[in-house]
């Protein structure tokens, strides 16, 4: 009766060991799940920006000032690097859900002609400045907030504070929503401003359009 006793005893605490052991296991797997996939958010949005500054010093090396082919570049810059319809629907605020299909259309593709000109038109300010990358961190499962700065090589500019954020729904499908210069948001700002506009407008999103447009039509 005393072997049977200690054989159930030693049964019993091998079972206790198995279940220690499986649930230490899942704890390892879930505990370095996390972290694996906040380095994996973090490699994809840190390769997007290294991969778009070194599009906009490529670009600077070969500009020859022609508009026409500026333009050009400036367009596959940011429909490669940036995420045209998430900064639409974000720069809309709580009235994108107000509009229609076509208004929709019409604003994402007047929003980007609108991007597209100002950096066009600014693209020389580009010249002779050096990013630096600071840090990078994960902000929830789907965005990563890449910082650092913009120093002038001739020491002319003061340094400029910048931040990306990047969506990260998917590595391979990185792209940045949002540019903060200085800690102001420069979606954020565009969003109270487009909001100003609609809110004045009676809530009509298609005053937001007309705006948009005349202000590209004077530019």
């Amino acid at each position: 009766m005393m072997y049977v006793r200690e054989v159930a005893i030693e049964l019993s605490g091998m079972g206790t060991r198995r279940n220690w052991v499986a649930n230490f296991c899942v704890f390892i797997v879930l505990f370095f799940s996390i972290p694996a996939q906040a380095s994996s958010q973090i490699e994809a949005a840190n390769r997007l920006i290294d991969n778009m500054v070194r599009d906009v010093e490529n670009y600077l090396l070969t500009d020859s000032g022609d508009i026409s082919k500026r333009t050009e570049k400036i367009t596959k810059l940011l429909d490669t690097h940036f995420d045209i319809p998430g900064i639409a629907r974000f720069s809309a605020g709580p009235y994108w859900r107000a509009a229609n299909e076509q208004e929709r259309i019409t604003y994402t593709q007047s929003m980007r002609e609108a991007l597209i000109g100002s950096i066009t038109r600014n693209f020389d300010q580009l010249a002779g400045l050096r990013f630096t990358m600071i840090d990078s961190q994960a902000k929830g499962s789907r965005m990563v907030l890449v910082r650092g700065t913009f120093r002038d090589k001739a020491g002319k500019r003061p340094p400029v504070s910048v931040g990306w954020r990047v969506v990260t729904p998917h590595p391979a499908s990185a792209k940045v929503l949002d540019v903060e210069i200085e800690n102001i948001s420069m979606l954020v700002t565009q969003k109270q401003e487009n909001i100003a506009i609609i809110r004045k407008n009676g809530g009509r999103f298609s005053a937001l359009i007309q705006a948009m447009k005349r202000r590209q039509q004077t530019q």
